[in-house]
């Protein structure tokens, strides 16, 4: 898109020191990801990725029914 870090900042709304500190280190609050992804297009792929999977179950009680005999064991101390 030859954006600049400046240009990006200003397009998005989101502060240029923070968005240095997110190309740098990765943090950033969700508000200002998802402005981000707004001026660089990627808004449908974070909403995809959000979407639940498909579960195996049809109602509630198939999965009440599900199987509650799991046999859970202690950690060991070492």
């Amino acid at each position: 898109m030859e954006l600049t870090q400046e240009g990006l900042a200003v397009r998005s709304g989101v502060p240029l020191p923070t968005l240095r500190k997110f190309e740098q280190k990765g943090i950033i609050s969700l508000e200002g990801l998802l402005k981000l992804l707004q001026v660089l297009g990627g808004m449908d792929v974070f909403i995809d990725a959000l979407k639940p999977s498909q579960s195996g179950y049809a109602s509630i009680d198939e999965v009440l029914k599900g199987d509650s005999s799991i046999n859970r064991k202690r950690g060991r101390k070492k």
